[in-house]
């Protein structure tokens, strides 16, 4: 047994008073453990982790508590109150700000700092009222296929909004390749290999904010594509359909029209092609065509949804999709419609063929 068991041995028994450590409040220990954090996750997500901790933990009494008098009854009384006394949180809500005390005190714990207890988690899961969360209780569909054609009759032939032509193409070519927005935003035309006739998936654009060597924010959100995809598994190629080819052809013709000389698919006459144009451009396009507005994340559950229509099987959609697992797809992916009455009554006069 060498020395440092002698000594915990001894503070075990009582036999040796450990040394007194200094008193640390909470909010030093997550400055210390936010600045780690920078080094080991996207600065998209620490840029959400600085947001829940402004939103919930700024300026409390919880934040100014030394970590040593933290217990599991205190965080529990401080979730009870967010989830309760705030209201309004979502169980995806609430798994960010779980995160932040969990590791927050697990990092002072295994860091040795200002006496954190080692604390049983379970204790505290066991009496926040989980019931409490608030749920999205619209029940989301998939764009009719009437919407749709409108839509593209309306950007292919009419051209009904020429000012952001190349950006509606875009997200008309969407339709085909069920890509996420930050992934259309950034396609250029080295990612088509016509020759294989597919799209090459590996970039992104991400928006974070620029911080000095101290964690602090600088200066305003940054726009920037990234050489890398969401995850790991969201590198892949998509087949292009004949139509897809189609409206590839068109976007060509028309950027060749106006003389752009960018690499990006989605360029329109600026410098620089941002998520949030893309999505303005589709809600006025919708506004324009006479369709019930929708997002652009519904054109990618839209083209989950109608390959798993046509018999596709999930495992082949969510490699398209990019998905590390089936059941992302299953659970969030694959809608209905809201207007496939007539189909649920040819499926209901198959299986219910009872004679009357």
């Amino acid at each position: 047994m060498d020395m440092q068991e002698w000594i915990a041995l001894g503070i075990q028994s009582g036999a040796v008073n450990p040394a007194p450590q200094p008193e640390v409040p909470f909010k030093e220990v997550y400055e210390k453990w936010f600045l780690m954090k920078l080094n080991v996750i996207k600065p998209q997500s620490c840029d959400r982790l600085e947001c829940t901790y402004n939103r919930y933990y700024a300026g409390t009494a919880f934040a100014n508590t030394y970590v040593s008098r933290i217990s599991e009854s205190m965080i529990s009384d401080f979730l009870t109150h967010v989830i309760i006394g705030l209201g309004g949180i979502t169980l995806k809500e609430y798994r960010r700000i779980y995160q932040i005390v969990n590791n927050v005190m697990v990092y002072a714990k295994d860091l040795k700092i200002g006496g954190a207890a080692l604390l049983d988690w379970d204790i505290v899961k066991r009496y926040v009222p989980e019931g409490k969360f608030v749920t999205d209780r619209r029940r989301h569909f998939a764009v009719p296929c009437a919407d749709v054609e409108k839509l593209m009759d309306c950007v292919i032939h009419k051209q009904i909004y020429p000012l952001k032509q190349s950006a509606c193409l875009c997200l008309m070519l969407n339709f085909y390749l069920g890509l996420r927005v930050g992934e259309l935003a950034c396609l250029s035309w080295e990612d088509i290999d016509e020759t294989r006739n597919v799209v090459r998936i590996s970039k992104t654009e991400v928006k974070t904010h620029a911080r000095d060597a101290a964690g602090r924010r600088c200066g305003t959100m940054v726009y920037k594509v990234a050489e890398e995809t969401k995850t790991f598994y969201s590198m892949r190629e998509v087949p292009l359909l004949p139509e897809a080819r189609f409206i590839l052809k068109q976007l060509k013709e028309h950027q060749d029209k106006c003389r752009y000389r960018s690499k990006y698919l989605a360029f329109d006459g600026r410098s620089c092609i941002l998520v949030r144009s893309l999505d303005r451009t589709l809600r006025r396009l919708c506004a324009l065509c006479g369709v019930n507005a929708f997002n652009t994340h519904a054109i990618r559950k839209t083209f989950a949804t109608m390959l798993h229509t046509s018999g596709m099987p999930t495992r082949y959609i969510s490699d398209i999709l990019g998905h590390s697992e089936m059941h992302t797809t299953e659970r969030s992916y694959i809608l209905g419609y809201a207007d496939n009455t007539e189909e649920l009554l040819r499926y209901m006069s198959r299986g219910l063929c009872f004679k009357v």
